[in-house]
């Protein structure tokens, strides 16, 4: 299992849904949020916004390799996803904005978490999506390059076992995919705790928390 996400492009007549098996996360140089700024570079140049052709560009700038990126019939017949992307126009007589909003599926409650809706530059910055000049924590990227490997490792093992792994094989596929599912609670648990926030705030209110913060910042450094 990888981070896995839907998005969907809309327009005043049609309507297209993208299904993306890894590295569906907004933040950063290597989430969805930058690839989809990519796009708009592909697409027609604004105040020409047509579904189709945004979706297509979306597809074009994703699809690196077999079964990465997929055309879907319906967003929301996958429940496996973690992210769901919302691409759509917003037109003021002569003037056309590319909105993008971000829901989050919620475990507890049906209706999903909104994280962002709003114009396509203020996500950039909003999750920091600009290439190398991200400053993500080094944590996050840690994270990241480990749920790449981890992909990439599936990957290679169905391309050289196809349908019918040897048990071992199997064994060693079903050990790759409890890794993945424990890193996504991980990424949940960042999202949804923000540690390195908390520990800013409270360093002036203890010792122990003001050590935590120091050795989160040289952790950075090193």
């Amino acid at each position: 299992m990888s981070t896995r996400a839907t998005i969907t492009v809309s327009d005043e007549n049609d309507s297209f849904d993208i299904y993306q098996h890894h590295d569906g996360y907004p933040e950063g140089p290597n989430g969805l949020v930058r690839h989809i700024a990519m796009a708009q570079r592909l697409a027609w140049d604004l105040p020409r916004f047509e579904a189709a052709d945004f979706a297509a560009a979306i597809i074009a700038v994703l699809k690196d390799r077999g079964g990465s990126t997929y055309l879907t019939e319906d967003a929301e017949a996958h429940s496996d996803r973690s992210y769901c992307y919302y691409v759509e126009p917003v037109r003021e007589g002569v003037s056309t904005q590319v909105k993008l909003t971000i829901h989050k599926p919620s475990f507890r409650t049906e209706d999903p978490i909104e994280l962002f809706s709003g114009p396509l530059p203020e996500a950039i910055t909003k999750f920091d999506a600009v290439g190398e000049t991200a400053k993500q924590p080094r944590e996050y990227q840690i994270l990241m390059d480990a749920e790449a490997a981890l992909y990439r490792a599936q990957e290679e093992i169905s391309a050289l076992c196809g349908e019918r792994p040897d048990e071992d094989t199997e064994k060693v596929y079903e050990d790759i995919e409890d890794a993945t599912r424990s890193l996504m609670r991980l990424r949940q648990h960042f999202e949804t705790m923000s540690p390195w926030r908390a520990l800013k705030v409270a360093e002036d209110k203890s010792v122990d928390a003001k050590l935590a913060w120091e050795a989160h910042q040289r952790f950075q450094r090193d």
